[in-house]
């Protein structure tokens, strides 16, 4: 029995050596995982004349999350400049159909002007020609006032495109490191968003 009795105080004293271990090993962890209040407060603790690597490792990533966004600006720009030029097609088809009706206009008008053909015909006629033109109109005041929105887009993303790109030129690898050191903050950043949860735009 006393036997037994040890077995399993030894299993015990075991599990108990187990779970203190792994629980250590889990403290270890959060203090040390990148992003945790501890691991920010050590970063800061780092003296200055170390961090250069750090330094320029986010100096980096800065840079390469201006590209991405002036990327971003870009693509956006490519996508509104094609809305814009597809616009112009479906306004031009537009134009073209008034015009197509106007002249029908014009032919049935000579008609009844001359005289010939069923009157009450002629006025069904002209009266349907005329519905049509008006609902042409429509569309293309419509599609007028699309492209004059859409042109308003492009305008301000190309301002966006060059100030960003000004922005990016300008940035400097030594005035960054010093103005970062003279914050007195940790130089850990939250990452840009990439957008590869849903789709590259």
């Amino acid at each position: 029995m006393k036997r037994f009795w040890h077995v399993n105080l030894a299993l015990l004293i075991a599990f108990l050596f187990s779970i203190g271990c792994e629980t250590t090993r889990n403290i270890q962890k959060t203090i040390t995982s990148v992003g945790s209040p501890a691991y920010r407060e050590l970063i800061t603790q780092v003296p200055a004349e170390m961090k250069d690597d750090v330094y320029k490792a986010e100096f980096d990533m800065k840079v390469s999350g201006e590209k991405l966004k002036l990327a971003k600006l870009k693509n956006k720009l490519t996508v509104n400049q094609e809305n814009y030029s597809d616009s112009e097609v479906d306004l031009a088809k537009k134009y073209y159909k008034e015009a197509e009706i106007t002249l029908e206009i014009q032919k049935v008008e000579a008609i009844m002007k001359s005289g010939l053909g069923e009157n009450k015909d002629n006025i069904k006629s002209l009266a349907d020609l005329k519905s049509k033109k008006l609902r042409t109109l429509a569309d293309r005041i419509k599609i007028e006032a699309e492209l004059e929105t859409t042109k308003l887009v492009i305008s301000d993303l190309l301002k966006q495109i060059e100030a960003r790109e000004e922005m990016i030129k300008d940035m400097n690898m030594d005035e960054y490191a010093d103005e970062a050191e003279e914050s007195a903050e940790d130089i850990i950043t939250e990452p840009i968003e990439t957008g590869n949860q849903e789709q590259e735009s």
